[in-house]
């Protein structure tokens, strides 16, 4: 008589498909947190005009002859390209959009500790800019006709759905918080999708990497819609954000292959099978 075999399956599977719809729905969670946040300072803080354009005054002054020789020069070139114009307008209105939750997508289908970094420190980055936009609320130079600086996306708004208010759409000015120049997250997200691709290591992808926040530096200054000090600002959010995470990443790591207190009894080796 042949024995019959039971085959039984592994709950592994399962666990593992439990633990990744859990890791999903917290990975969810805090990105609409950080999203309702920014709304919460767009109705309560970080939209005071007067302020704002005083910060944008005081940052010019700053800047001084680096903000005439390099904004103002690339605003006025731009605006006589008008192809090229429309152009940046389309790029600066839409790829940071697109671009990032894509980089997203692409590092988490690869998943280990590459993600986990940029996921959390997109997420850090991010609230360090939430806290710069409700406490520094500060004027994009194409507010401020004052410096001699023109709007481009208004110029050129005929020819795009946005409007006066930056990317937005035409009459959805008021979803949008248009004095969250300071720091730039235009750059900022295009420096993490470049930390992001990099990491890939395929050369078409570090190309890329390179490419895209150097068009997206040359995009936000010749439209003007931030300062250089706005860019470097962008910048150092995603680095404190990689920098934060790595520290605890490291941290958590040291302790799970710390050797056992002074005292405490070593495990003995078990003999070898004969």
């Amino acid at each position: 008589m042949a024995a019959t075999a039971t085959v039984t399956t592994s709950p592994a599977p399962a666990r593992a498909r439990l633990t990744g719809w859990r890791a999903l729905l917290v990975e969810m969670g805090v990105l609409i947190a950080l999203f309702a946040a920014y709304n919460l300072i767009r109705a309560g803080w970080g939209d005071d005009p007067v302020a704002a354009i005083a910060r944008a005054r005081a940052i010019a002054g700053l800047e001084g002859g680096l903000f005439d020789a390099v904004e103002l020069r690339l605003n006025g070139w731009l605006l006589g390209v008008p192809a090229l114009a429309v152009a940046a307008c389309y790029f600066y209105a839409l790829m940071h959009y697109a671009m990032t939750p894509a980089v997203l997508l692409m590092s988490r289908r690869r998943g280990g500790r590459q993600y986990w970094r940029g996921y959390w420190a997109l997420v850090a980055a991010s609230a360090i800019a939430l806290v710069g936009y409700a406490l520094l609320p500060t004027a994009p130079p194409r507010l401020m006709p004052e410096l001699g600086t023109i709007d481009v996306m208004a110029q050129f708004a005929d020819y795009g759905w946005w409007g006066s208010a930056a990317s937005a759409p035409r009459g959805l000015g008021d979803a949008t918080n248009q004095y969250a120049a300071m720091p730039s997250l235009h750059f900022g997200w295009s420096l993490w999708c470049a930390v992001q691709l990099w990491g890939f290591g395929r050369t078409r992808w570090r190309i890329v990497a390179v490419a895209y926040p150097g068009l997206q530096v040359l995009v936000v200054l010749a439209t003007a819609n931030h300062f250089v000090l706005d860019v470097l600002a962008g910048g150092a959010c995603v680095v404190a954000g990689y920098l934060v995470v790595e520290l605890v990443i490291r941290a958590v790591e040291s302790r799970r292959v710390s050797p056992p207190a002074a005292g405490s009894p070593t495990p003995r080796a078990l003999p070898r099978a004969p």
